[in-house]
């Protein structure tokens, strides 16, 4: 099991929409600005180090400004979660444009220690029901993960480009900047 499925079904708790941060790539954030018409400016957020747990110092999505470290996330509330989870019908209003993140989770990819593809698996930490009555199939998962590990690259490109760009009057928000354009042109 993991190789070429992974017990699971969801059964729409809303743990993800509401409980955990989405960390998009700007490739995220141009298609769903492309796809909806949604403002990034309003559907994103820049969190502090204070203000996120569990993503390594060394991670290259960090963008420093100033002394201090932000990653870029979709806006949540507190109450109610994710910017997109309708609060109406408590599904996602961007299902279809949603981010790569946001449709691998709650998997985890494994690598052997050569890097090659081992097998999926739940991730650990789910706060979900975790519910094991379904069967998700693991090939397309591992064409997002291989898509976003594109973007990625993309992403700290950026970031590098950015925090060597940085000056006093520099805000993370500047970020958005460096590949908003796009959007803005269109």
């Amino acid at each position: 099991m993991g190789f070429r499925f992974v017990r699971f079904q969801c059964h729409h708790s809303n743990h993800c929409c509401r409980d955990v941060v989405c960390l998009p790539t700007p490739w995220d954030v141009l298609r769903i600005a492309m796809n909806t018409g949604a403002d990034p400016r309003r559907f994103l957020e820049f969190l502090s180090s204070e203000e996120i747990t569990g993503v390594a110092k060394s991670d290259p999505t960090w963008l420093k400004v100033n002394d201090k470290r932000y990653l870029m996330a979709l806006r949540r509330d507190g109450k109610t979660g994710c910017y997109f989870l309708d609060k109406h019908t408590r599904h996602c209003s961007i299902y279809d444009h949603r981010p790569i993140l946001c449709r691998l989770y709650p998997f985890k990819l494994h690598e052997t220690r050569e890097g090659a593809f081992s097998h999926f698996s739940l991730h650990k930490d789910v706060g979900c029901p975790r519910n094991q009555d379904g069967l998700v199939e693991t090939k397309p998962l591992y064409d997002l993960y291989l898509q976003d590990k594109i973007h990625q690259e993309d992403y700290e490109t950026l970031v590098d480009s950015f925090n060597n760009a940085v000056t006093k009057d520099t805000k993370p928000e500047d970020f958005l900047d460096l590949f908003l354009e796009i959007v803005e042109e269109g």
